[in-house]
């Protein structure tokens, strides 16, 4: 009697865990998805860059519709590429041109399977035809993903801003004074029997001469 009287406070006790929150039911996590553009920080006129259609982790996906949508006389949409999920590819099924500067896109993952994990839904592939100092968002809108059971997997759709780099003048530098010493004249040659002044060898003939005419007149005078 005494063990079932036991037996029965120690239930009564784990009721009373559960009903006063003592025990925490495992609740599963639910988070919504974010589907966003990434775009480069700046970028030159007249120049070509691409934009991933990043997605977070998401599960089970399997197909999505969404438009992109940006400035038509700042870019141009030249193609849609393949996105990555995890290791599961994302293939464009369509894309085709609704108006100027809209386009509306389908892609589906091929087989049952689906793709979990985060990565990106598509590359876009744009080119500037806007002018230094423009600027276009660059967003998904009206966007609806499936996962494999055909139902609708909530995401928040976030836009993007594209900024044309302006063209930084050219700094004019001033050409810089020379610090190198100026050159030294050369040194004169060395004195040798070639580079006597001429004053020198006028004065050295006179003398010679002079020699030679006492020579002579001594040689007289002795005969």
């Amino acid at each position: 009697m005494k063990r079932i009287i036991k037996i029965l406070g120690v239930i009564a006790i784990v009721v009373a865990l559960l009903l006063g929150g003592g025990a925490v039911l495992p609740v599963a996590a639910t988070s919504e998805v974010i589907v966003s553009i990434d775009v480069p920080d700046g970028v030159a006129p007249d120049s070509d860059f691409t934009a991933n259609l990043s997605i977070s982790e998401v599960v089970d996906f399997d197909a999505c519709q969404y438009n992109v949508s940006f400035d038509a006389s700042v870019l141009r949409l030249d193609n849609v590429t393949s996105g990555l999920i995890g290791s599961a590819e994302i293939p464009v099924d369509i894309y085709n041109q609704l108006a100027p500067g809209t386009y509306r896109v389908v892609q589906n993952v091929p087989g049952l399977a689906g793709a979990s994990g985060s990565g990106y839904l598509a590359v876009l592939h744009l080119h500037v035809i806007g002018s230094a100092g423009d600027s276009s968002t660059v967003g998904p809108s009206n966007g609806v993903l499936s996962n494999i059971a055909a139902g609708e997997i909530e995401a928040t759709w976030v836009e993007g801003v594209v900024m044309i780099a302006t063209e930084a003048p050219q700094a004019t530098t001033p050409p810089l004074e020379s610090t190198e010493p100026a050159p030294l004249l050369p040194p004169p040659p060395p004195a040798g029997p070639g580079s006597w002044p001429v004053l020198w060898v006028v004065i050295g003939g006179v003398v010679l001469v002079g020699l030679i005419i006492l020579f002579v007149v001594a040689r007289l005078r002795a005969y």
